[in-house]
């Protein structure tokens, strides 16, 4: 008999198989973020940047942030796939470990680009980039913008999710810029807690964002100090 057959529904079947166990990994993974990690040394981030953060707890949703206002709001997953994102203003949306943005395959009419900077001291970036900025797109069926598809590690043993703080310049739908990166999963316990203690499924998919935007028509980052507006500092708060 010839193996030949044998061999190509053995490797079918162990492609089927894998894909299936990585779908699997992806739809559930909040079902294993209740695993706790061995110790480890985290380094404290000290900002007197804007923090916002995001509850993207519901898997069933998205959670729309307008960064220039701070505003949130959620819409369905089937209310995504229709026009609705193009009716109301937002430049990010969450979901779970998910982000995508108003631009692209997401938004055709959105016009919001993203560059990973990498992991760049966040303070060092003074201006944003004029072009390069990348939008959404499909990929087997889900929206997604490459960019910010990485932001964070996942441990395969202990299923936890850890920002890997890279630092994202954004163009926005409203020509605005703005850099941002992402501080932390978890909403009441920092990283290094979760890696070491029991973390709950209720305290995860809680974005903590550091970001600034630029003045309109204008590429260059001002620090919160330096802002006129402002008659007192901004309180320094401590990421861990």
């Amino acid at each position: 008999m010839n193996p030949t057959p044998r061999i190509f529904l053995m490797l079918l079947g162990a492609t089927l198989l894998f894909h299936t166990t990585l779908n699997y990994m992806e739809e559930n993974i909040e079902d294993f973020e209740t695993v706790p990690l061995p110790p480890k040394k985290i380094k404290k981030i000290s900002t007197r940047n804007p923090i916002i953060q995001v509850n993207a707890k519901d898997r069933g949703s998205w959670t729309l942030v307008e960064f220039a206002t701070g505003k949130t709001q959620k819409i369905s997953e089937a209310e995504a796939e229709t026009n609705k994102l193009s009716q109301v203003s937002w430049d990010l949306a969450f979901s779970r470990t998910k982000i995508i943005s108003n631009g692209g395959k997401t938004n055709p009419s959105g016009k919001t680009g993203i560059i990973n900077l990498g992991p760049v001291d966040f303070d060092n970036i003074k201006t944003a980039p004029e072009t390069g900025y990348v939008q959404d797109n499909r990929s087997l069926g889900n929206l997604i913008n490459k960019e910010l598809a990485g932001w964070y590690n996942y441990r395969t043993r202990t299923h936890n999710i850890e920002s890997k703080r890279n630092v994202y310049a954004l163009k926005l739908n409203n020509g605005i810029f703005m850099k941002m990166r992402i501080l932390n999963y978890y909403c009441a316990q920092p990283e290094d807690t979760c890696r070491s203690m029991l973390c709950t499924r209720e305290e995860a998919a809680c974005l903590t964002i550091e970001y600034i935007l630029t003045e309109p028509g204008s590429n260059t980052f001002v620090p919160p100090d330096t802002y006129l507006t402002k008659n007192i500092q901004s309180p320094e708060k401590i990421i861990e």
